[in-house]
């Protein structure tokens, strides 16, 4: 009986560790880019605005 619970616990474990790591990559991007996104923002609150003369032909 304890090695069947042992290996039960074993294979939730196995389970556990490939759901999280399947779960880790997405979450790891979606951090970054929502990052980005508030550095981008920032960094455009803090620049001037652009001279609108510089862009006509």
């Amino acid at each position: 009986m304890q090695a069947v619970l042992s290996d039960g616990y074993r294979s939730v474990a196995l389970v556990f560790d490939l759901a999280a790591d399947r779960i880790l990559v997405p979450v790891a991007i979606f951090v970054a880019l929502a990052g980005a996104l508030v550095i981008g923002i920032e960094v455009s609150a803090l620049l001037p605005p652009a001279d609108p003369t510089l862009y006509q032909l």
